[in-house]
């Protein structure tokens, strides 16, 4: 990392973590972000929409490199986006087992199926390990369905 910090693109709130910390988070991420938070899920970072976040991010720094090109962005567009610890995101992929979200959590690459994975990346120390946290892309148009569907698992 250079030490620049991400710039936020999407309209967002400043929230109070269930830790204390204060974050940006996208307006239309603020309801989800919440009932996650409620379910004692932890989240780490969130877009409303990813594709045009990262185009949003390499306007804005054009020289950094780890900000995708065009068919990174295209791939992305019109998807919101959830880093979360590994142990959370896959409780989250759980509780959405017994919701309408079955086959989004369950089919790979059909309309409205999730993408979930979680990077390999080098550590000099150990080699090749695993993120600790999962990525999470989902159809933008379902984050109003999945707040909906996460406040039913509390009630």
């Amino acid at each position: 990392m250079t030490g620049e910090r991400e710039i936020q693109i999407h309209p967002s709130q400043r929230l109070t973590t269930p830790g204390g910390i204060q974050v940006e988070v996208d307006d239309d991420m603020v309801a989800l972000v919440r009932a996650l938070w409620s379910l004692n899920l932890k989240t780490t970072a969130c877009c409303q929409d990813f594709g045009e976040g990262t185009a949003g991010q390499r306007a804005a720094i054009p020289h950094r490199s780890r900000y995708g090109g065009d068919a990174f962005i295209a791939f992305y567009m019109g998807y919101a986006w959830l880093k979360m610890p590994v142990a959370d995101a896959q409780l989250l992929a759980d509780l959405l087992l017994s919701t309408e979200f079955h086959n989004e959590v369950t089919q790979r690459w059909t309309p409205g199926s999730w993408r979930m994975h979680v990077p390999m990346i080098f550590d000099e120390h150990c080699g090749i390990v695993l993120a600790d946290t999962a990525q999470i892309h989902f159809p933008r148009k379902q984050i109003p369905r999945l707040t909906s569907a996460l406040a039913n698992i509390r009630g």
